[in-house]
């Protein structure tokens, strides 16, 4: 087994994939919101970065300009999903369910199939792969290609962390803490509920998308099972950071499901070299957070089970 490889592939791997669990980590555990937009909007965000990279439009082939659009459609994807609970009164999870089969359906046109190849694009990872490949000129192929990846999505994911921790510290951050915590509190303080939880859908499924236009950058492809159990990702990613690193401050809730995240995919690719199918990888994962999940009560019926045990022996 070679460990060394499974680090580098949960590091480069681990870091796009926490963008996802920082949007999960928004929806699920700021605002408290089962949003199910997730599996939609991380196949906008890879697809609508294919089709414009593929497109004989100058502007269109800058990756920034094309990560910025696949940011703001992922806010979009966030924002339909917070007006139909908020405006339209449909439950939350349903909400997320009509967002994510709707996109479907989109990612499906705009890439005209199943899948896009863009094997000849330069992408954002471009100008350090040319700087250790051109400048430096490392003779280690592999390891020209980890660095450049690896250093890329730190710089991407260390911003936007910083971003967050930002936004949430202002007064419209705290609002929307406010209102996950406790909604009609935050009500009675003057905070317009629905009004923040549009704005935190925006920038959880804008961060997700986000993941998804790395994703396909990473990889120069992308397809239609790019969302399929993002959702377990992120949660899953949260839940080991959580008990891990621990949650005193935001920031350090943070860098927990960044960590998280790494420490989930070297998981994920220990179990793979032990010979896990993938299929079984995922009923793992499942019962692993129903069990993190259902972690209080469980407690409380062993409790439960101790002082009965200890009042008959009295």
């Amino acid at each position: 087994m070679d460990i060394i490889h499974i680090l580098k592939d949960s590091v480069e791997l681990g870091l796009i994939w926490s963008l996802l669990a920082l949007g999960v980590f928004i929806s699920f555990r700021v605002l408290d919101f089962a949003d199910l937009t997730v599996e939609g909007s991380i196949g906008l965000g890879g697809s609508i970065t294919g089709a414009l990279l593929l497109s004989n439009n100058p502007f269109f082939n800058n990756y920034f300009v094309v990560i910025i659009i696949a940011g703001l459609l992922g806010a979009f994807a966030g924002i339909t999903t917070g007006f139909l609970h908020t405006k339209l009164k449909i439950p939350a999870i349903l909400s997320g369910i009509i967002s994510m089969t709707a996109l479907y359906s989109i990612n499906l046109i705009i890439m005209k199939g199943a899948s896009l190849y863009i094997s000849d694009v330069n992408t954002i990872y471009s100008p350090l792969d040319y700087l250790f490949n051109n400048v430096i000129k490392l003779k280690n192929m592999q390891l020209s290609r980890f660095l450049s990846k690896t250093l890329t999505s730190l710089i991407v994911v260390s911003f936007f962390t910083f971003i967050l921790y930002w936004l949430f510290g202002t007064e419209v951050g705290m609002a929307i803490r406010a209102t996950g915590m406790n909604d009609q509190m935050a009500k009675a303080q003057g905070v317009n509920t629905d009004k923040m939880i549009i704005i935190g859908l925006a920038i959880s499924n804008a961060l997700i998308a986000l993941t998804g236009s790395l994703y396909t950058m990473s990889f120069k492809t992308t397809n239609m099972d790019i969302g399929k159990g993002t959702i377990i990702i992120g949660l899953a990613s949260i839940i080991l950071g959580e008990a891990i690193i621990g949650t005193k401050t935001f920031k350090k809730w943070l860098i927990a499901v960044v960590s998280g995240t790494i420490i989930f995919q070297f998981l994920i690719g220990l179990a793979i070299n032990l010979g896990f199918s993938a299929n079984n990888l995922k009923l793992l994962q499942a019962i692993l957070i129903a069990l993190v999940l259902a972690n209080p009560v469980i407690k409380e019926f062993i409790r439960n089970k101790r002082k009965k045990r200890g009042n008959s022996h009295a």
